[in-house]
């Protein structure tokens, strides 16, 4: 089984792959100052990483309560984009709260960003590799799904 993990931000996008044997990931950031051209320019590059992968399923992370409004309807927008793309491509997706996604990788819901890195870098990375936050948050929520369904 295939898994994509997806982080959307409007100024950065992580992504992360897991299938059990490779493990891919990244980070989309759009150059447009324009916001609605960084929301197409992200799913143009989610449209194109799905096609070269294929995953079986994408795990997203919910929209989740932040003191900023702004941001969250900004964040809201784009994962709306994203779910949009992926019905139109038949893709099963599934969503998660940070807690949920915290306690699947460390046992702790309340777990912090450090911890959570902790964890990635050492089960699904293997230590080979630095990345991104954006880019360790999709593995998690890519790791939370493959979890989830298998």
């Amino acid at each position: 089984m295939k898994v994509m993990g997806l982080d959307p931000g409007i100024s950065a996008t992580g992504y992360g792959i897991i299938d059990g044997k490779k493990t891919i990931f990244g980070t989309i950031r759009p150059k447009e100052k324009d916001y609605y051209k960084k929301i197409i320019y992200i799913c143009d590059r989610i449209k194109a990483i799905i096609e070269r992968y294929k995953p079986d399923t994408v795990s997203l992370e919910r929209a989740f309560y932040q003191k900023n409004v702004s941001s969250l309807i900004k964040i809201s927008e784009l994962r709306g984009a994203i779910i949009f793309l992926l019905l139109q491509k038949k893709i099963d997706f599934i969503e998660f709260t940070p807690t949920q996604i915290k306690l699947a990788t460390t046992g702790n819901g309340q777990a912090s960003k450090s911890q959570v890195r902790f964890i990635i870098e050492r089960i699904v990375l293997k230590n080979k590799a630095r990345i991104s936050n954006h880019a360790i948050d999709a593995l998690a929520i890519a790791y939370t799904g493959l979890r989830k369904l298998t």
